[in-house]
């Protein structure tokens, strides 16, 4: 057993690091349209060819957020490639409910259902959980979570869910104040903004099930320095 949490912590780190560095692509209208999203559900970086112009800025709009969609699904196959190894060496150890006899069986939980790819103005109003609520609850109240966040002024302005996943993008009147270059990099700009404060309000809603004293993981390195000095007193 040591061996194998040896394995998974060892490839803990590299794997954090490619992980961090996935991007993806796709495009959209035609190849018009080019977006880049990273890990995060951010968009990275927007091209728009030379003939944008014969798209209306509704059209823009919506296939922004078509091919956003599209990067992100790419990224996290990338993702999950990335951690399949360490997650084997994890589903080999054995389980917490295996060692402590209150502990809940996690495959007898449900899965988490997936954060919403609907835009705001299209879902029910969900009150806030609570701080009583329990993990599936939460859970449920994650996945209809969203940030908005804007650019430029407010000329555009970008909501996404709570996986970071661009799911409405809007354009004010005045954007056509803008070129097509800057409407570009506020849609980065304001996607990035959106990812960070999705991040906190996911951060605050769990907040209430983590307690304050709880130790921090020490790294990956202080880990493995534990584990070479249990598998020394073992042998």
């Amino acid at each position: 057993m040591i061996d194998d949490v040896h394995q998974l912590v060892t490839g803990i780190a590299e794997a954090r690091r490619l992980h961090q560095a996935v991007t993806a692509s796709a495009t959209a209208e035609r190849e018009r349209i080019v977006v880049v999203a990273d890990v995060s559900g951010a968009l990275t970086e927007v091209y728009f060819a030379d003939d944008i112009e014969q798209l209306g800025y509704h059209q823009i709009a919506r296939a922004v957020v078509q091919a956003a969609q599209r990067a992100a699904m790419e990224v996290k196959s990338k993702a999950d490639e990335i951690l399949s190894s360490q997650r084997a060496a994890l589903r080999r150890l054995p389980k917490l409910s295996d060692l402590v006899d209150w502990m809940p069986d996690e495959a007898r939980l449900p899965p988490p259902p997936p954060a919403l790819l609907t835009p705001p103005a299209e879902r029910e109003p969900v009150l806030d959980p609570g701080e009583q609520a329990d993990l599936i609850a939460r859970q449920e109240h994650r996945a209809r979570l969203f940030a908005t966040a804007s650019a430029e002024g407010r000329r555009v302005a970008v909501t996404v869910n709570a996986d970071g996943v661009l799911i409405d993008l809007r354009f004010s009147g005045a954007v056509s104040d803008l070129d097509y270059e800057e409407i570009a990099e506020a849609i980065t700009a304001a996607s990035r903004a959106a990812v960070a404060s999705v991040a906190r309000k996911v951060a605050d809603l769990y907040a209430p099930t983590v307690e304050a004293d709880q130790p921090r993981f020490p790294g990956p390195d202080v880990v493995l320095a534990g584990l070479e000095r249990l598998r020394d007193q073992l042998r």
